[in-house]
C-alpha cells in the first residue's frame, strides 16, 4: 500500500472519531458537549501537522511552491479560526460569538485561497476555447441564481441579522462560490493528469464548506456548541490537508 493511501485511511479515522462522538452527544444520554469540539480540534491539529511536515519536504525551487505555500497558510488561518471558535465551547460551554475574532482568520483563509487559485491560473497561462467558456458561464449563472434565490435574498431581508452579520454571511457564501468556480476552471485544464486529484480534493472541500455555510445561515442564532454543520467543516479541513499532502508527495518522490 502506498504512503498516500495509508495517509488517506488515517484521515478517514481522523474524521470518524469526532463524528461518532458527535452522534453519541446528539442521540444518547452522553451530554459532555465539550468532548466533541476537543476531538474536532485534535483531528484538525494532527491533519495540519502532517500537511505542513510533507509540504516542507518540497524544494523551494519548484515553480508551484509559492502557490501551495499560500494553501498551507490558508489552512493555518482556518485552524486558528476554528480554535478560537471552539474555545468558547470547550472552556466556556457556550456558542462562539458571531461576528467574532475567529472571523478575522476565516476571512484570511478565503483571501489566501483566492490568491492561490489566481496564482496558478496565471502561472499555467490557462486559455479556454469558446465551448469551455460557454460551459463555465452556464455553471456560473446556474449556481449564482440558485444562491441568490435560495440564500442571498433571505439574508438581505433578514430582520434577525445586523449589518456585519449580513455582510459576513454573504461574504462567506459568495467566497465559496468564487473559490469553487476558480478551482473548477483549473480542474478542467488539469483533468486526467496526476495533479487533478489534488484539485478534486480542493473542489470537494469547498463544496462541503458551502453546504456548512448554508446550514449556518438557515439555523442562524440557533447554532449551539456543536452542530451538524461542524461535520462538513471538519471534512472540508481534512480534504484541504489531503490536497496539500497529495501534491507534496508528487514532488517529494521526484
Amino acid at each position: 500500500m502506498s504512503l498516500g493511501k495509508k495517509i488517506s485511511i488515517f484521515f478517514v479515522f481522523l474524521f470518524l472519531i469526532p463524528f461518532f462522538i458527535f452522534l453519541s452527544v446528539e442521540f444518547s444520554n452522553f451530554k459532555n458537549e465539550a468532548l466533541y469540539p476537543i476531538f474536532y480540534q485534535i483531528s484538525e491539529g494532527i491533519a495540519l501537522i502532517i500537511a505542513v511536515y510533507y509540504f516542507l519536504k518540497i524544494e523551494k525551487k519548484w515553480r508551484g511552491w509559492l502557490g501551495w505555500f499560500l494553501v498551507v497558510l490558508s489552512l493555518v488561518f482556518l485552524f486558528i479560526a476554528d480554535s478560537i471558535w471552539n474555545f468558547y465551547a470547550i472552556f466556556r460551554g457556550e456558542e462562539a460569538p458571531f461576528p467574532g475574532i475567529s472571523d478575522i482568520f476565516y476571512v484570511l483563509f478565503y483571501v489566501f485561497a483566492f490568491v492561490f487559485l489566481v496564482y496558478f491560473i496565471r502561472l499555467l497561462k490557462l486559455e479556454f476555447d469558446p465551448s469551455e467558456k460557454f460551459f463555465i458561464s452556464i455553471i456560473f449563472l446556474v449556481i449564482f441564481v440558485l444562491l441568490l434565490q435560495g440564500i442571498l435574498i433571505s439574508i438581505f431581508g433578514s430582520k434577525e441579522m445586523d449589518f456585519w452579520e449580513k455582510f459576513l454571511n454573504i461574504f462567506y457564501i459568495l467566497g465559496d462560490f468564487v473559490l469553487i468556480l476558480l478551482a473548477f476552471m483549473l480542474l478542467m485544464k488539469l483533468w486526467g493528469g496526476k495533479v487533478a486529484k489534488n484539485y478534486i480534493y480542493f473542489v470537494l472541500a469547498l463544496s462541503l464548506t458551502t453546504i456548512a455555510d448554508v446550514i449556518f445561515v438557515y439555523i442562524f442564532k440557533n447554532y449551539g456548541i456543536s452542530n451538524w454543520a461542524d461535520l462538513f467543516y471538519l471534512a472540508s479541513f481534512l480534504l484541504l490537508a489531503c490536497a496539500i499532502i497529495s501534491e507534496s508527495l508528487l514532488h517529494i518522490s521526484k
